[in-house]
């Protein structure tokens, strides 16, 4: 088939705030950063939202960013750059370098495409880059001689290009964020390339058909836009139908000829589903450690998300109340009140966590320097954030014009066992501690709340209800500080809250009291198991563990029980060795629990080059060898780079060899197993068992990561079980769908795949992002992991998964940091050049980080997971504050919700937040289980539709309006409906009513999220 033209796309990256988010994060991440990705003029009438966009430099790409985060948020098309190295030489050799993406659960597809040349990464064709700190010729001044070898060498590579894909239309990239320093030199030479490249093929001088062969008569090149260039790529998808173009000739003589691999027709038959990971730009260079790089960071931007996501609906709470004689007089409330779009004081929160979804933010591959200034910044907007959201609480609850509570504080640090004012006040005698507990979740729940506390003493807590206080359950349980804060609290008072309202806040109260009463928080009996002699060296073991030994029977485990699950321990360990479903029918999971590392490859750090396999010319791969894919290249483990040394070993951490490291504290409420590990210990635990519940929580704290020998250390925690997984285990995708995952997977790209081997690098290779939960399972019994931040997670073995929860490194691996992932906990030294020449010199010892893994058996993986993965995202938030006893605290109402009632446990609230316009909000809400997934309220009965009534969201106020928009909320779903490129004209999707019920009952189908401006009186 031989076109009439081939039309070259010239699309300038101007602007460094192109979107580049991060595909490695839950989508509630994602949604709390759009005030800043999406300009607000795009929701004004007289515009309209672009329908395609770039992703300018993701390292890998979720099934998520394929379906919600493109059709979601009203774009047809969407552009990247990176894929593994096998993948992208066979979609070279097979023109499939842009095409269909078919990865949503209504099975709709967009359009994609590989940026760069096509060559997975971005910028201009090699020889034409014309800015300042490039090295290469300018266009102008050259003599015409000159120009036409400059211009029959650009054809080449346009040829060349052109090659990788189908139809009748190729995009060229120019400019790039290491360089784009000077617009006025670029333009002036990509006009004169436009300019002599078109007059040079009318003129005859250059003959199409000595680089395209008969493929297309002519070639015209002219500056596009991704908007337009996605218009040209839907007209060549049209001709493939016979639907017609402006070229009625061109589609006839289409639809006769016959296929190629340039037909568009090719694209539906070769639609990408799944997701593009792994990613890995040589055989040895995955780029899976990014997925734990800055841990801290990582959890830091899980709070601050999880804060915003409760913040947002305080704000809302105070101004549907406004009307009920609410004292709004506060400048914090005022503020909230202010028309100016960025007035808010959410919004530097708002802020800070939209700029931590950068590519190199929260992904933790920024320089140490950026890191801090990421983490500033989440910090002062979790301070503003939380000054509002607790005068705001105030004024809710307490009686008008009351002065009570005036130190109400947001415990925010709480992971470290630290709340001012709570321990302040425990160390007075006559001190009452008042807490209000926040729960952003759109249903009642029950939950265990943690408050430190400075004094052993007997305490009495009690819930604020209708007529009077309630005592509830509580237990005090003494500190070991693992996180080493020396602000810590020498206790922690655990207390249940049985029945925190939807969208509200429960208040409760904290006494000392002396003599007997019923829920004192009674200390923990301590029981110290006697241990046996623990050799202190270093074990080394392979990633299969002995599975005979696993099932042997236990002679004399530590059994504990919270009335849910059974928990067998190991009494000279502290590790569990077994979980079990307190029920005739229940599961019964046997496991073993290690700690320990991988040794990261290091060969020189002064890699610092950032050239990779597939842009480095001959002389490069000579003077850098790393690039050749040797037996033994010496491409280092670093901030983006997951690599073990090339034994691949496993080492796992022997249990602590002190006296009395395995402790008991052992209480109604709380259980609790300490245990340690390495000699000298630098990972701490504590299994915790909460009474009723159908889990088990795990923290951990790691460091200072030992480096006294030079060597770098990627930090594991494995569970190997006795599931007979067959090499398949599940990993969710941004917090939505969950993916099926097969170790050493030779089809992991969707194709047989003959020249990629997965044993190259089969830890490595075989990781891929946890961002909330992962588990396997078999026909008997499934074992889930959630987790509280994004993770690199495997199973390495059957049975077993594990995930890494720490990085220190001491080279660099050259992919742009240009400094080792070493973080230490004083700091690093100012540096301005660039190494060698200077190099920033880190002070102090390394960091200590603190996290948690919830786990859970069952039958069904997904199931389990699905019950916690918003539990765990969004904790109770917990205000404290504190009065004399002899004070009376008026309180106006014992609770607080947004909500009539809890909605569906299917459901939640994504987003409720006040719109500038009063009386206006903008609720996003989400069906959180998957097609035919069980569902964990009602064993045995799948996931459906789920009804929501938005009435119950605004229980004291009229709803006048409901308008659906897209998930960005800046355009209106059904006008993007309608004007929506039908990629695949064949497709049985279903749109859905996108406009609520007469009754304002909306329908969500599974996975499904669906975003409403609500215009209430």
């Amino acid at each position: 088939m031989r076109w009439s033209a081939c039309y070259l796309h010239i699309i300038v990256r101007w602007s460094r705030r192109s979107p580049a988010r991060r595909p490695k994060l839950p989508v509630q991440s994602l949604l709390d950063g759009l005030h800043t990705e999406f300009d607000p003029s795009f929701s004004s009438p007289s515009s309209r939202p672009p329908p395609a966009f770039f992703q300018i430099d993701p390292f890998g790409h979720s099934a998520t960013q394929g379906s919600l985060m493109t059709s979601g948020f009203g774009f047809d098309a969407l552009y990247f750059g990176r894929i593994h190295h096998v993948d992208l030489q066979h979609r070279h050799d097979s023109a499939d370098c842009e095409g269909l993406w078919t990865s949503s659960t209504d099975e709709s597809s967009v359009f994609w495409g590989l940026t760069g040349s096509y060559m997975g990464n971005y910028g201009g064709p090699a020889g034409f880059c014309f800015d300042v700190l490039c090295e290469d010729d300018p266009l102008v001044g050259e003599s015409e001689d000159e120009l036409v070898e400059r211009i029959k060498n650009f054809t080449g590579l346009v040829a060349e290009q052109a090659e990788r894909t189908k139809g009748r239309n190729v995009m060229l990239t120019m400019g790039m964020d290491f360089f784009y320093e000077e617009a006025d030199k670029n333009f002036e030479n990509l006009d004169l390339l436009i300019e002599a490249t078109n007059r040079l093929f009318e003129e005859g001088i250059v003959d199409p058909s000595d680089y395209f062969g008969e493929r297309f008569d002519e070639v015209k090149v002219f500056y596009s836009t991704p908007e337009r260039y996605t218009k040209c790529k839907y007209a060549d998808s049209l001709l493939l139908s016979s639907r017609g173009d402006d070229d009625d000739d061109v589609a006839a003589d289409f639809a006769s000829a016959p296929p190629t691999k340039h037909d568009p027709a090719g694209w539906k038959d070769h639609a990408k589903t799944g997701d593009f990971f792994p990613y890995a730009d040589c055989e040895h260079c995955y780029w899976s450690g990014y997925f734990s790089s800055r841990q801290g960071l990582k959890r830091m931007e899980r709070v601050g998300s999880s804060f915003l996501h409760a913040a947002r609906q305080v704000e809302s709470l105070t101004k549907l109340r406004s009307s009920d004689s609410l004292a709004t007089s506060d400048e914090a409330l005022a503020a909230g009140s202010s028309s100016s779009w960025n007035a808010s004081p959410l919004y530097p929160l708002e802020d800070a966590v939209a700029i931590a979804q950068h590519h190199d933010a929260v992904a933790g591959t920024s320089k140490q320097h950026v890191a801090y200034d990421y983490a500033k910044r989440i910090a002062e907007g979790i301070g503003e954030a939380s000054a509002f959201a607790t005068e705001g609480l105030r004024e809710l609850l307490l009686e008008t014009s009351s002065e009570a509570l005036e130190n109400l504080s947001y415990c925010h640090l709480l992971n470290e066992t630290v709340c001012d004012v709570s321990q302040v006040a425990s160390q007075k005698g006559d001190e009452v501690i008042y807490v209000v507990a926040y729960n952003a979740l759109a249903h009642t729940r029950s939950e265990v709340i943690p408050l430190p506390m400075d004094s052993d003493a007997d305490y009495i807590v009690e819930e604020l209800n209708a007529d009077d206080w309630s005592a509830v359950s509580s237990s005090l349980i003494p500190n070991p500080n693992h996180a080493r804060s020396p602000s810590g609290a020498h206790f922690t008072l655990y207390f249940e809250a049985k029945e925190l309202p939807p969208l509200g806040a429960s208040v409760f109260r904290v006494r000392k009291t002396v003599g007997p009463y019923q829920s004192i928080a009674r200390r923990a009996t301590e029981s110290t198991p006697r241990r046996g002699d623990i050799p202190s060296r270093r074990l080394r073991t392979t990633p299969n563990f002995p599975r005979d030994e696993l099932l042997s029977q236990p002679e004399d485990d530590l059994i504990l029980s919270n009335g849910a699950l059974s928990v067998a321990f190991d009494r000279l360990t502290g590790t569990i060795k077994s979980i079990s479903e307190q029920r005739e029918d229940g599961v019964s999971v046997r496991l073993q629990q290690e700690y320990g590392f991988y040794e990261a490859f290091a060969r020189d750090e002064s890699f610092n080059t950032l050239i990779t396999e597939f842009e480095a010319g001959p002389s490069l791969k000579s003077r850098t060898p790393w690039l050749l894919g040797t037996d033994d290249p010496p491409q280092n483990a670093g901030a983006y780079i997951f690599r073990p040394t090339l034994d691949q070993s496993f080492y796992a951490l022997p249990p602590s060899a002190l006296p009395d490291s395995v402790v008991v504290h052992e209480s109604d409420l709380v259980t609790e197993v300490h245990a340690e590990f390495g000699n000298p210990p630098w990972i701490k635990q504590i299994t915790r068992l909460m009474d009723g519940k159908d889990y088990v929580d795990v923290e951990y704290a790691v460091g200072p990561v030992p480096i006294d020998d030079g060597v770098g250390k990627e930090v594991i925690s494995r569970y190997s079980t006795t599931i007979e997984s067959g090499g398949i285990f599940y990993t969710d995708s941004n917090g939505r769908e969950f993916v099926k995952r097969r170790r050493g997977d030779a089809r992991v790209f969707g194709y047989d795949t003959p020249d990629f081997n997965p044993e190259i690098e089969p830890i490595a290779g075989n990781y891929y992002p946890v961002n909330t939960a992962m588990y396997l399972e078999d026909q008997s019994s499934s074992f889930t992991i959630l987790t509280d931040r994004s993770q690199g997670g495997s199973s390495l073995s059957d049975g077993s998964l594990e995930l890494m929860i720490q990085r220190r490194l001491l080279h660099d691996d050259a992919r742009g940091v240009g400094e080792p992932l070493n973080e230490t906990d004083i700091g690093i030294t100012h540096c301005i050049d660039p190494p060698p020449k200077c190099n920033v010199t880190r002070l102090g010892e390394g960091v200590t980080v603190k996290g948690s893994h919830r786990l859970m058996i069952g039958r069904n993986g997904a199931t389990q997971a699905r019950a916690q993965m918003d539990n765990v995202f969004s904790q109770p938030h917990i205000f404290v504050a504190s009065e004399p006893q002899n004070s009376h605290v008026s309180f106006r109402h014992p609770h607080l919700s947004l909500s009539k009632q809890s909605l569906d446990r299917r459901i939640m609230v994504v987003t409720f937040a006040a719109l500038e316009e009063e009386n206006t909000f903008l609720v996003r809400l989400a069906h959180q289980y998957g097609k035919d997934e069980i569902m964990y309220e009602a064993p045995g009965v799948q996931s459906g539709p789920a009804l929501v009534d938005m009435q119950d969201l605004f229980p004291d106020r009229e709803i006048v309006s409901i308008t659906e928009k897209t998930l960005s909320a800046n355009q209106d779903r059904s006008d993007w409906e309608s004007r929506r490129f039908q990629w695949d004209p064949d497709s049985t999707r279903d749109v859905g009513a996108t406009v609520p019920g007469a009754d304002f009952t909306v329908m969500l189908k599974p996975l499904e999220i669906r975003t409403f401006e609500i215009s209430i009186r």
